[in-house]
């Protein structure tokens, strides 16, 4: 892993939605080629505790960019690399927890953790960047200034690689999840699991195509004023992504790896939850001109791994895999079908 970037940042308070500071070391070849650092205005107030944390105050920020104006600087280096952090994690779900609160698409990140590395082969008595540093480095330097800490991080990275043969065997993928309660309306729950459903076509298919980018744009246009609720936030901002990154596939795929069907709810029986992700499927499918085989054996596959007690399903399922009927006939019929049964 030699093309790589190092990232640290500085929160203004508790809340961690937000960055007064940023720094990011660029790795190529094994050799860093730039570093870059910047005050960033949070738009939020300051903690005590962070200004003295930091050493960074709102005075300090005033004349800086905002986060959504670095955001854009800064945002191909993320997306386009592997991130190395200490406890890197941490720094991510600030990020994403910032677009949050900008309401701004969320990508997925790509990343390495020296913490973790740490822990698996230092075996010392604590793992913190200061502490290591002091002890194993055997340096010292500005502690909780986001260059400092970057770069140091950069060290520690190298140090660690005497440990691990192949360190992209650790590199892994951060997707935010807010942790909170559902306590919206559980009808919503239909929403979500037709969304997992339409969703899947992303990781079947090579391209978006125009037919499918406006039935995902038709979802999320009909869900946008429901984002008084974290968890729909997060998967509205998540969507958007999907929409705005038109041609990385790949990172779409890593979203659509980030959601999650609902298999229990107060709302709806077992049977109608899996319903619901099937329908989202099936449009998915039927909305193209032409349906692809690929597709067709994508649903079979799923109605015989998806045991449904419900007598339309089992015809439905008995219909698809008869060759000689007519697939899409028999598709577009069971979608109206649905969408009767899921107004009632």
């Amino acid at each position: 892993m030699k093309d790589y970037i190092v990232l640290d940042l500085e929160t203004p308070n508790r809340y961690c939605n937000g960055a007064s500071s940023m720094g990011i070391v660029i790795v190529e070849d094994g050799h860093v080629v730039e570093e870059k650092y910047s005050l960033i205005n949070p738009e939020t107030h300051f903690d005590d505790f962070n200004i003295a944390f930091t050493g960074i105050g709102p005075e300090d920020v005033v004349d800086a960019p905002t986060f959504p104006q670095y955001y854009e600087e800064i945002k191909d280096l993320l997306l386009d690399n592997i991130i190395v952090g200490q406890n890197i994690t941490f720094d991510l779900s600030v990020i994403s927890k910032t677009l949050t609160r900008y309401g701004m698409p969320i990508p997925p990140f790509k990343y390495y953790c020296t913490l973790n590395s740490s822990k698996r082969n230092l075996n010392l008595p604590e793992n913190s960047l200061s502490y290591i540093v002091h002890n194993v480095l055997k340096t010292t330097y500005n502690a909780h200034n986001a260059m400092a800490d970057a770069q140091m991080t950069n060290e520690l990275y190298k140090y660690l690689r005497d440990y691990e043969i192949d360190p992209t065997e650790y590199v892994r993928t951060y997707t935010y999840r807010p942790n909170c309660k559902r306590d919206f309306d559980r009808r919503l729950d239909y929403n979500f699991n037709y969304l997992y459903g339409l969703i899947q076509k992303v990781k079947n298919d090579d391209e978006i195509t125009d037919n499918y980018y406006g039935i995902l744009a038709k979802w999320y246009q009909n869900n946008k004023s429901h984002d008084n609720h974290p968890l729909l936030e997060n998967v509205l901002l998540k969507v958007s992504y999907i929409l705005e990154d038109y041609d990385c596939l790949s990172n779409r795929c890593e979203v659509v790896e980030s959601f999650r069907q609902i298999k229990r709810s107060p709302e709806y029986p077992a049977s109608k939850l899996k319903l619901q992700v099937l329908k989202g499927i099936i449009d998915s499918v039927i909305c193209e001109e032409t349906i692809k085989e690929e597709d067709i054996l994508f649903i079979r596959s799923w109605t015989d791994h998806n045991n449904i007690n419900d007598k339309s399903f089992k015809k439905f399922k008995k219909d698809i895999n008869d060759e000689n009927r007519d697939i899409r006939k028999c598709l577009v019929d069971y979608s109206k079908y649905l969408e009767k049964e899921f107004k009632k």
